[in-house]
């Protein structure tokens, strides 16, 4: 059966150039791929776009932020090492713009007391962000933030009260079905990769009013998962497109 509406493809250099004109800060964008689809990719790609980004990275382990950090990232344990610096008109600035925060965790810590800590630290993080202002803030693994950790209220507050400090969240999730609605109710932009699962297609009926019904949920469908191609919804002006990111 052919497509309801087959939505166009762009290029990346297109896309890039129309997110540089219109995307502002305090304006989310929300990523929703399953395990090697590119979503950490392409959040890392938006996020170079950005003057000022904090990645929060919670596995012990973590290939992103050995490339983050080959990448320029400054990779720090403690909120504290974030040095501040005055630019030429006298305003406060991160003496490095790109940063990692990743506070580890001992080895031989217990389940339940790294649960703890981890809740402790990234719930200051988020809150720190939120009063410096500013910052594009990555979260990779925001459904572990979300109900691991117990950190609705931080992340909620940084989708509803983000816009007024200048934060912008780039949240990246593995299933439509699991992701909290403000991650799709205060998003911009989202960007959607290939499934036909039954439970993420009907949640992705909700995400956009105005967009004719089931246009998205026929293309997210259809797209090509070997070229990792995702799904552009821009929630603003209900208009979509096909894009392939490019290789890192």
């Amino acid at each position: 059966m052919a497509p309801l509406t087959r939505v166009p493809q762009v290029s990346w250099a297109t896309l890039r150039n129309r997110l540089a004109a219109d995307w502002e800060p305090g304006e989310h964008v929300t990523l929703v791929g399953p395990t090697g689809s590119g979503k950490t990719h392409a959040a890392v790609t938006l996020a170079e776009m950005r003057q000022h980004v904090l990645v929060l990275a919670t596995k012990r382990k973590d290939p992103l932020v050995t490339g983050l950090s080959k990448d320029g990232y400054k990779v720090v344990e403690n909120l504290d090492d974030i040095l501040w610096t005055e630019d030429s008109r006298g305003r406060t600035k991160p003496v490095n713009p790109k940063v990692v925060y990743w506070p580890r965790v001992p080895d031989k810590t217990a389940a339940a007391q790294a649960v703890k800590m981890q809740a402790k630290r990234f719930g200051d993080a988020m809150q720190w962000a939120e009063e410096t202002g500013q910052w594009a803030v990555l979260i990779d693994e925001t459904m572990f933030m979300h109900d691991h950790l117990a950190l609705k209220k931080e992340l909620n507050s940084l989708w509803y009260q983000g816009r007024t400090q200048g934060i912008s969240l780039i949240a990246c999730a593995q299933r439509p079905a699991y992701v909290p609605k403000l991650a799709f109710s205060q998003a911009t932009y989202i960007f959607l990769w290939q499934t036909g699962d039954k439970g993420d297609l009907e949640r992705l009926r909700d995400i956009a009013a105005g967009i004719p019904r089931g246009i998205i949920e026929d293309n997210v469908t259809r797209l090509d998962w070997k070229k990792h191609e995702a799904l552009f919804v821009d929630t603003r002006t209900k208009s979509l497109a096909r894009v392939v990111f490019p290789p890192r």
